[in-house]
C-alpha cells in the first residue's frame, strides 16, 4: 500500500487507525517477543557471572550517560516525521542537524567525566571512565541513523524494520553473554549496545530510500531546531525520569543497591517493551497523517491504549506472582534480595505501558510544550520522593516510590492526549487503567496463593508455577478482558481468528 492510499484509507474508515496501528505493532512485536524472551534469559545468564555491584556499575554508567545527553540526535527524527509532506525537502537539513548535535553531545560527555567521578565515588574510577568514554561514541552513530530510520517509519516498512531490529538485537544480546562469560564484567552491559546502534545505522542506510535532491540548508536546520529544542528537552526529561531511580540510588545507596534494582527493572520491563514501545513507533507516523482530524486521532489512540492495557496489565501481574519461583530456579542466592524489588517494578509496569504511545501521540499532535510540561512537573515531584525511598529502604524503597509516581503520571498523560479532541474523554482515560486492575487484583491474588502452595513441593512446584499456573493465569485474565470493551473483544478475537486461519493454511 502506498503512502497516498494509506492516507485515503485512514481518512475514510474510522477504525482504520487502530487496525493499522495494531497490525504494525504485531509485526514489530513478533520479533521483539522472541528477542525479549531471549534477552530476559540472557540477563539471567549475565547475572550468574556478574555480582550485584558489577551489574550496578554497568547500569549506573548507562543511566549517567542518559543524564549527560541533554540533546539526543534521534529526536530529530521525531520532528522530521511530524512533517511528512515536506520530508524530502527537510531530510538533508535534518541529517546535518543530527550530526552536529551528536558531536556536541559526545564532547559534553567526555568533559563531564571528572565531575561524574566526584559525585559517584562508590563506583570504580577506571571502569567509570572507560564506560562513559565508549558511550560518548553513541550519539555520533545515532546521528547517521536519523534519516534512514525516519524514511522507513514513514513508509510503514515494518516487516523490514522488524527483521533488521530482530537480527541486530539478538546479535547484541549474544555479544553481552559472551563478554560476561569471558570476564567482561560491567562492559558486557554497555559495549553491545554501541555495536547494536552501529549495525542498525549501517543496515538501515543501505535499505532506506533517502532523498538526495535537496541539500543541507542552515535556515531549514534552524527551523527544525526550534521544534527539536522543545521535543528534545521533553525527551531528555523523560530519559532522566526513566533513569532517575538508578541515578538517585547510586548516589544515596551505592552500586550494590543499583545492581539489585537494575536487574529487576531490566527483566520486568521486557514484556512491556515488546508491545508498548513498538506500538509507539507504529502510532506516531499514523497519527501524523491525521493532524486535521483530531477526533478520529484520539479515538484511535484510546482504542490502542485499551487493547494495550488488556494485554500488558495481566502480563505485569503474572510477572509479580512468579517472581519467587523464577528467581529460586535460575539465580544464585546473591540475587534473592532482588525478588521483592522485581515484584514492585512489575506492578509499576502495569501503569508505565501507556507512556510510549502517549508520547508518540503528543509528538504527532506537535504538542511538544505539553510533553515538556508533563515531564518537567513529574521530574520535580519524583526527585524528592525517590530520594526518600532510596534513603528509607534502598532498591525496594525506590521501586515503591517509582510505582507511586507512575500510577499518577500515566493516567494523566493519557488524558492530556485526548484534549486535542473536542469531546471530553476523562473517564475513558481513567477506565484504561481502572478496569484491568479491578479484574487482576482479585484474580491474581488467588493465583498468588496457588503459587505459594505449589512452592511447598520444591523445585517441581516452582516449575509448575512457571509453566502451568502462570500461563493459565495470564490467558484467563486476557479472556476476561474481552468483556470490558468492544475494542478489546474485536481486536483479540480478530487476532485469534487470523492466527487460526494461518495455522489451517500452513502445510502439514
Amino acid at each position: 500500500m502506498t503512502d497516498s492510499s494509506l492516507v485515503t484509507t485512514v481518512s475514510k474508515q474510522p477504525q482504520a487507525l487502530g487496525g493499522v496501528a495494531m497490525r504494525g505493532s504485531l509485526l514489530n512485536s513478533a520479533q521483539w517477543l522472541i528477542n525479549k524472551a531471549f534477552t530476559a534469559g540472557a540477563m539471567f545468564v549475565i547475572a550468574y557471572f556478574l555480582t550485584p555491584a558489577e551489574y550496578g556499575v554497568g547500569v549506573g554508567s548507562l543511566a549517567i550517560f542518559q543524564f549527560l545527553c541533554i540533546f539526543l540526535p534521534l529526536t530529530v527524527g521525531d520532528v522530521l516525521i511530524s512533517h511528512p509532506k515536506r520530508f524530502e525537502l527537510l531530510a538533508p537539513s535534518a541529517a546535518g542537524l543530527a550530526l552536529i548535535i551528536g558531536c556536541c553531545t559526545a564532547v559534553v560527555t567526555l568533559l563531564s567525566i571528572p565531575v561524574v567521578i566526584y559525585f559517584y565515588s562508590d563506583y570504580p574510577t577506571g571502569w567509570l571512565i572507560g564506560l562513559l568514554s565508549v558511550q560518548a561514541i553513541r550519539p555520533i552513530i545515532e546521528a547517521k541513523l536519523v534519516v534512514p530510520l525516519s524514511a522507513m517509519r514513514l513508509s510503514l516498512a515494518y516487516p523490514k524494520m522488524a527483521f533488521i531490529d530482530g537480527v541486530v538485537q539478538m546479535g547484541a544480546t549474544l555479544l553481552s553473554v559472551v563478554m560476561a562469560i569471558l570476564g567482561g564484567r560491567s562492559a558486557s552491559l554497555v559495549v553491545p549496545q554501541i555495536v547494536n546502534v552501529a549495525a542498525k545505522a549501517t543496515w538501515y542506510s543501505r535499505l532506506a530510500t533517502v532523498p538526495h535532491s535537496a541539500r543541507f540548508h542552515p535556515k531549514l536546520a534552524l527551523y527544525l531546531f526550534r521544534s527539536f529544542a522543545k521535543a528534545a528537552s521533553a525527551q531528555y526529561i523523560h530519559n532522566v525520569i526513566v533513569m532517575l531511580e538508578i541515578l538517585v540510588l547510586g548516589f544515596v545507596s551505592g552500586k550494590y543497591e543499583v545492581g539489585l534494582f537494575g536487574l529487576a527493572f531490566s527483566i520486568a520491563g521486557q514484556a512491556n517493551t515488546v508491545i508498548a514501545y513498538q506500538l509507539g513507533v507504529v502510532l506516531q507516523p499514523i497519527f501524523g497523517r491525521l493532524q486535521d482530524d483530531p477526533e478520529r486521532q484520539v479515538a484511535g489512540f484510546l482504542k490502542a491504549q485499551r487493547v494495550l492495557s488488556a494485554v500488558c496489565v495481566p502480563i505485569c501481574f503474572t510477572q509479580a506472582i512468579l517472581a519467587e519461583p523464577l528467581f529460586r530456579l535460575v539465580l544464585d542466592a546473591k540475587w534473592q534480595p532482588a525478588i521483592p524489588v522485581f515484584q514492585v517494578v512489575s506492578l509499576m509496569q502495569a501503569f508505565y505501558f501507556a507512556t510510549g504511545p502517549s508520547m508518540s501521540c503528543l509528538r504527532a499532535q506537535r504538542r511538544f510544550g505539553t510533553f515538556f510540561a508533563w515531564q518537567g512537573i513529574q521530574l520535580l515531584i519524583s526527585l524528592p520522593i525517590y530520594w526518600m525511598g532510596a534513603d528509607w529502604k534502598g532498591a525496594l524503597g525506590i521501586a515503591i516510590a517509582s510505582g507511586t509516581c507512575w500510577a499518577i503520571s500515566a493516567p494523566l498523560v493519557v488524558w492530556l492526549c485526548t484534549l486535542a479532541s473536542p469531546r471530553k474523554h476523562l473517564f475513558d482515560a481513567l477506565a484504561i487503567f481502572v478496569r484491568p486492575w479491578v479484574v487482576c487484583v482479585p484474580l491474581f491474588g488467588g493465583f498468588y496463593m496457588l503459587t505459594q502452595w505449589s512452592s511447598s513441593f520444591g523445585r517441581m512446584g516452582d516449575i509448575a508455577s512457571l509453566f502451568i499456573i502462570g500461563p493459565i493465569a495470564t490467558l484467563l485474565a486476557i479472556w476476561i478482558m474481552r468483556f470490558l470493551h468492544a475494542d478489546i473483544r474485536n481486536t483479540i478475537d480478530g487476532f485469534v481468528v487470523g492466527a487460526l486461519k494461518k495455522i489451517r493454511r500452513s502445510p502439514t
